[in-house]
């Protein structure tokens, strides 16, 4: 090994072989800093300008007031174009001076004797009770071309459960260079089981609705939806037959969902992760997404019924759709006069339920005494409210647009039912599509408004 160099990085001498490659990436990382926080507080400000106007201004801004608000938000996205390339021209110099690395090593080396150095070092950390020195760590220099077997090695012992006796001698031999006793087994290389999952936003439906289960395939009640006629009657003069009420009957059905994802025998067997919990996972997950859409848009064909597939109108089967006054927009007065059009006993339990985007929007409405309609939470545990009821996003409900049904409130728990009949199964089927594996899964649920005076929509002007 060569003499440890050293090297100033944040006002302390960190070892190194090579000196002007750390030398070269300290500087970068320096001129990054100096040249982003001009740009940063330039950023800031036209933000802060930008706040001002619309607190200043809210809605009724003359038409120089929207050009300058247009040119400062244009300046903020400009700026912050400008700082995303800036880190991006660094970083790609950063990494330009981390690759000039002596010998004419190629890009697939340095990965292959960053892994092994790694190796190396963690197997001593294992296989050391009393510690480990710096110079002990410093004095490591792996063999690139035994490391390199060992790793192709390991990778049969894993297939075979860890069982060596199955091993080719070769195999074995390899594979001694990690022997457990010294930690390698421990130390596995440059293999994750981890898996980056793509994100997906769902609707928050059964979060706040009654869910009910049941054993068969539908549930039914009765519904007291009438009310009893009356009169008076005078002390000579006998009333008139007044009305009788009448009840109705409910019935929510369930609906079976499905999916058949396959995969082969020797990717189950050879795989690094458990392929049948991660596609149950998948399913489970796309499962929850389709009947939270459901819930929300459903035409109760096949599927639960959605709040939003329901005429307008304040009968039974119907409700009400409250227009929210201006033409394809949001104002304040229209979310007052949503909140408001609950009965009493549902108001005050009442959640909105809107988009993303709606929700962005109504972020800058003000009431008649200047204070915005939406509050965010005062800590981790409180959620945000408008008009004092806090909000929900959906990833379902109608962008603002004319005629759109793009804010709903209800007390949901009294205004929505899910039930379910069956949780998620599996059915493991090794037979019908060979090679492959196919994984039949099901689930079976239904759901549909259950109380039509407990919940609202908003509609926007046309």
């Amino acid at each position: 090994m060569p003499d440890l160099k050293t090297v100033n990085i944040n006002g302390q001498e960190v070892p190194t072989t090579e000196p002007d490659v750390v030398s070269a990436v300290v500087a970068e990382i320096k001129s990054l800093g100096d040249n982003s926080k001009a740009n940063y507080d330039e950023l800031r400000k036209t933000h802060e300008q930008l706040k001002s106007v619309v607190d200043n201004y809210g809605e009724k801004m003359a038409s120089d007031i929207k050009e300058q608000v247009t040119k400062l938000s244009e300046d903020i996205v400009t700026r912050q174009t400008a700082l995303d390339e800036e880190w991006t021209k660094r970083a790609d110099s950063i990494e330009t001076s981390l690759q000039r690395l002596p010998n004419n090593m190629t890009e697939q080396d340095i990965k292959l004797e960053k892994e092994a150095l790694d190796f190396y070092k963690a197997a001593k950390v294992c296989s050391t009770k009393s510690g480990v020195s710096f110079k002990d760590m410093s004095n490591i220099s792996p063999n690139l071309e035994e490391y390199a077997e060992y790793k192709k090695s390991f990778e049969s012992f894993l297939r075979m459960k860890g069982d060596q006796r199955n091993l080719m001698p070769e195999q074995f031999k390899s594979l001694s260079v990690g022997v457990d006793p010294d930690g390698g087994y421990t130390v596995t290389p440059a293999m994750s089981s981890r898996i980056i999952t793509k994100q997906y936003e769902s609707d928050p439906v059964r979060q706040l609705a009654a869910i009910e289960t049941i054993t068969t395939q539908a549930i039914e009640w009765m519904v007291d939806w009438g009310q009893a006629g009356w009169g008076w009657e005078s002390e000579t003069e006998a009333g008139a037959e007044t009305d009788t009420p009448t009840l109705k009957k409910k019935r929510i059905p369930v609906h079976v969902m499905y999916a058949k994802p396959r995969a082969t025998q020797t990717l189950l067997e050879d795989s690094g992760i458990n392929i049948q919990n991660w596609l149950a996972d998948k399913v489970a997950s796309r499962f929850a997404r389709g009947e939270a859409a459901a819930f929300v848009t459903g035409d109760g064909i096949g599927k639960p019924r959605g709040f939003l597939s329901y005429a307008n109108g304040t009968d039974y089967g119907q409700i009400e759709q409250v227009n929210m006054g201006a033409a394809a927009a949001l104002t304040a007065d229209g979310f007052i006069k949503v909140k408001y059009s609950l009965l009493e006993q549902y108001l005050n339990r009442g959640t909105w339920l809107m988009a993303r985007g709606t929700v962005a929007d109504a972020m800058y409405l003000k009431d008649g005494t200047g204070n915005y309609i939406w509050k965010p939470g005062f800590d981790k545990d409180s959620q945000a409210t408008i008009l004092g009821l806090s909000v929900k996003m959906s990833t379902t409900m109608p962008a603002v647009a004319a005629g759109a049904l793009s804010v709903a409130i209800a007390y949901w728990k009294e205004a929505y039912m899910i039930v379910d009949r069956l949780g998620i199964t599996m059915l493991r089927d090794p037979y019908t599509v060979t090679p492959f594996i196919q994984f039949y899964t099901r689930k079976r649920v239904g759901g549909d408004v259950v109380n039509f005076e407990a919940i609202k929509i908003g509609k926007i002007a046309i």
